[in-house]
């Protein structure tokens, strides 16, 4: 593997396609910091964000034959990272209502205590801003991630959300707007 970690992306992604088993691991090695970082970001769970990261490579070297190179390889990791986030929440969700669903009826018990990645996780951001953040719709919240704590440009955002720069601007503003509001009510 030394002599693969001066190797440039091009000569990893042909090797990998050939099945090369040092150059998945360099080209792993490479984004897994930040595509983890995009999971826990978008997940709040350090387990189900590293299992996250996991199926997000997973997916793109089953599909490393469908990539182009139209967008860089980070901005297409990343795409198929907020993908699969994406999916989890959407499981996430239907799982909270159908334990509320059960609360309702008596069938589940609420713990009332918070899980330990929950505390860390907390501990890490500021309080007020990551709660608004949270608070924001869908879009808004994923473009304030991968602009903020991916340091992502905006053109890379609107690739790894396949909208248009525009949209990704207006998505933007209306998050600051919304986040400027609830801070100000909070403070």
């Amino acid at each position: 593997m030394k002599e693969l970690e001066n190797v440039d992306t091009t000569l990893l992604i042909r090797l990998s396609r050939e099945g090369d088993a040092a150059a998945i691991e360099a080209l792993i090695h490479s984004f897994e910091a930040r595509l983890y970082r995009l999971a826990l970001s978008m997940l709040n769970d350090p387990a189900e964000a590293d299992e996250a990261t996991q199926d997000a490579f997973v997916k793109a070297f089953r599909r490393l034959s469908s990539f182009r190179g139209e967008a860089g390889l980070a901005t297409w990791l990343y795409a198929i990272a907020l993908n699969v986030c994406r999916e989890r929440l959407r499981q996430r969700r239907a799982r909270e209502r159908l334990a509320r669903i059960w609360r309702a009826v008596g069938l589940a018990e609420e713990s009332a205590e918070p899980r330990p990645e929950q505390i860390a996780i907390a501990r890490e951001a500021d309080r007020a801003v990551w709660r608004a953040v949270e608070r924001l719709n869908d879009q808004q919240r994923e473009v304030v991630i991968l602009r903020y704590y991916h340091d992502l440009k905006l053109d890379d955002i609107a690739q790894v959300m396949g909208v248009s720069e525009r949209t990704v601007r207006t998505w933007l503003q209306r998050a600051h707007d919304q986040l400027r509001e609830w801070l100000k009510d909070d403070a």
